[in-house]
């Protein structure tokens, strides 16, 4: 017979580790087995995790740095304070160990390395087949897309195809890439001042698109500088390097580069989840990116995985229906009102967002990034945006509902 597991985890990524960490602490794996299903059992720093909050998320052993300020994106000159909140950074090697490190002493957890190539639904149970066997599980938890869609995903948005709810030819399905390559360099003179990060500064060349720079600074001669594009197209590793080696000639410094960075998020608003709940008996349960957990408009989705992780780990000790990351109507609406100007109209972006930052308090604009404010901060906010712009494509958007 082949062998079974209470609990399968597709995918230790982020969504999948935070998972397995809440089954964990919700005391589910003391008499239940879980399958992680991983396809590199040896990842190393292969990506950077930021987000801010009023207290570190726990473990607090992988935050690798922190700041209380930024650079106002209007006007770098400007530094100012996040308080309430305070700006984390994660990198991924420091959160993989951490998370394995608490996990390690419980023997009811299997990880397995293989990359998963069909799950078969079989009455109340899932077959899940890998490239190196098979086993059944009642419930599998997979933050990966059907393995025809993830091939083509570095390429276009073929990638959704065959996903619920894309439909390449609805005029509401919008697609965009954020993409970005980033440096951490270590300088020769103290250039930086490491109390202070710079998340969006747009006085680069814009291109045709809407494009920022990124400064992370981890002490006052290292940080990660990277080049973000929201855009159509991705962002080319040359392209990027002749915007950085520019960005870093004004440090009036030498520097040597110690990591390279690249990646691309989908933009896109086809992954939100419809419905707020799925029946406590659903066997396949997306998570991670497909299933809902990156904002569309930042790319932001580490916290919102860890606190996923939970809620979906706290409904099933409780036996209730298993919630989704389902999202407040007005900020989907809004999410897709600002991809569609970044869609059309790619040389407004820098405007929209440096006014946004211009004139709202930043911790306010966190939290309307963490769709927390009232309608009426929200009302607020825009009133002081390009108003025009977004009127009409509210007006087009109905017409086309």
């Amino acid at each position: 017979p082949l062998p079974f597991f209470d609990f399968t985890i597709v995918g230790a990524g982020a969504s999948g580790l935070w998972l397995a960490f809440a089954l964990y602490e919700q005391g589910l794996l003391e008499k239940k087995r879980l399958c992680v299903a991983e396809s590199d059992s040896a990842k190393q720093n292969d990506r950077t995790w930021c987000y801010w909050a009023d207290s570190p998320l726990l473990p607090i052993g992988m935050v690798s740095k922190a700041w209380s300020s930024v650079r106002n994106p209007g006007n770098p000159a400007l530094r100012d304070s996040l308080s309430p909140y305070t700006y984390y950074h994660v990198r991924s090697a420091d959160f993989y160990a951490n998370i394995k490190q608490h996990l390690k002493d419980c023997a009811n957890i299997t990880w397995f390395t293989a990359v998963v190539m069909g799950l078969e639904e079989q009455d109340d149970q899932v077959l899940v087949q890998t490239t190196h066997g098979a086993w059944l599980s009642n419930q599998v938890f997979t933050s990966a897309l059907p393995p025809q869609d993830e091939r083509s995903m570095a390429a276009s948005t073929t990638a959704l195809r065959g996903f619920s709810g894309y439909r390449k030819s609805d005029p509401r399905s919008l697609f965009l890439w954020q993409s970005f390559v980033g440096w951490r360099i270590q300088t020769t003179e103290p250039v930086f001042d490491d109390t202070c990060a710079t998340m969006m500064r747009f006085d680069i060349a814009q291109h045709g698109n809407t494009q920022f720079m990124y400064e992370l600074p981890f002490s006052a001669t290292e940080a990660l500088v990277e080049m973000t594009r929201f855009g159509e197209h991705r962002l080319t590793v040359r392209e990027a390097e002749t915007v950085l080696r520019e960005y870093l000639s004004k440090k009036g410094t030498q520097y040597r580069i110690i990591e390279e960075e690249t990646g691309a998020i989908p933009m896109t608003p086809q992954f939100d989840m419809r419905r707020k709940h799925l029946s406590a008996r659903t066997r396949v349960v997306y998570i991670g990116l497909p299933g809902g957990a990156i904002k569309p408009t930042t790319g932001y989705g580490f916290k919102r995985m860890q606190a996923y992780g939970n809620a979906v780990a706290i409904a099933i000790k409780a036996h209730q229906p298993l919630p989704t990351m389902h999202r407040p109507w007005r900020f989907r609406l809004y999410d897709h009102l600002l991809l569609r100007i970044l869609l059309q109209h790619p040389h407004r972006g820098k405007t929209i967002f440096e006014r946004l930052f211009e004139t709202q308090p930043i911790p306010l604009v966190l939290r309307f990034l963490d769709e927390e404010t009232t309608v009426w901060e929200e009302a607020v906010i825009f009133s002081r945006l390009p108003l025009r712009l977004f009127l009409g494509n509210l007006i087009r958007h109905c017409i086309h509902r």
